[in-house]
């Protein structure tokens, strides 16, 4: 029985003595950055609070960002920061400037963290994660596709919608607002859905312009969106839309005007002369004859 209770008691031992050797005393308290989204070609800085929360000081501290398989680089900085000692229960802060590539995809992504020290004479190693997300404003925007709208005819207005930032867009949807003017045949909403970065997509609405319209008139447009990181944007717009009369068109050479009615008069004329000639032709060839 002793022997079995003294190997219990050296197991215990060294499963303690183990323990503590593989037991980290240095761990993050918090990260920040600033700003807290990177655009793509844009710096920011981190900042690491780091915390001895072990039983005795340590000494010959390395923290290092592993920007190795990210889309980031140190800038104006080293990736990594030595502190010589950090006491019991005390903080310290690391602070790093990495620049996003200029082609970084919009995202969150995951950063290992290498924290080195020397307690009690023994080296250890703790790695960690921390999440940097990367993301530009989407820069919507909107205009009226080229056409011809007349007064009291049903138009087909195209509304072009141009992504020019950075980042893509999700889950766009087009509204028209209400107007005294007009009046919307179709449906207020089109949903176009994505829009890739330095792309464009057309929405389509129906409306017929009153007679006492204006020639010109602000059209409220309500765009809605997501970007990468499911932050949602509600933009308004307004679009100045000019309208014509059918006569104002055909003066301005935007219309050419119809000739179909002169057309079928010309023809039921000559019809009519036509018919008039053939009888009038019988009616001599019977006083001929008598």
């Amino acid at each position: 029985m002793n022997t079995k209770l003294s190997i219990v008691i050296v197991l215990a031992v060294f499963l303690s003595l183990a323990f503590i050797i593989l037991s980290s005393a240095l761990v993050i308290n918090s990260v920040s950055t600033s700003p807290s989204e990177i655009a793509p070609g844009e710096a920011s800085f981190i900042s690491i609070e780091i915390e001895n929360n072990g039983n005795a000081d340590i000494e010959e501290v390395s923290v290092s960002l592993n920007l190795k398989d990210t889309p980031f680089a140190p800038y104006d900085s080293a990736s990594d920061v030595s502190f010589d000692e950090i006491r019991e229960n005390r903080e310290e802060t690391a602070e790093f400037k990495i620049k996003a590539l200029s082609d970084a995809e919009s995202g969150t992504y995951k950063i290992p963290v290498e924290m080195k020290y020397t307690e009690n004479t023994i080296e250890k190693t703790k790695t960690s994660l921390i999440s940097i997300s990367v993301n530009a404003k989407p820069i919507i925007g909107v205009s009226l596709e080229d056409g011809l709208l007349l007064k009291e005819k049903e138009n087909a207005v195209a509304i072009k919608i141009v992504n020019k930032g950075l980042s893509n867009v999700k889950f766009l949807e087009v509204e028209i607002g209400k107007g005294n003017y007009y009046t919307i045949l179709s449906q207020k909403n089109v949903y176009i859905g994505d829009i890739d970065s330095n792309d464009f997509d057309t929405a389509e609405f129906k409306l017929i312009f009153k007679e006492n319209s204006p020639s010109v008139i602000n059209l409220p447009v309500k765009v809605i969106y997501k970007d990468a990181l499911n932050n949602e944007y509600n933009e308004e717009f307004s679009l100045e839309v000019r309208v014509y009369t059918k006569e104002q068109a055909i003066q301005l050479g935007l219309l050419q005007k119809s000739n179909t009615r002169t057309y079928v008069i010309v023809i039921v004329v000559l019809i009519v002369l036509y018919i008039i000639y053939k009888k009038l032709k019988k009616r001599r060839k019977l006083k001929a004859s008598s």
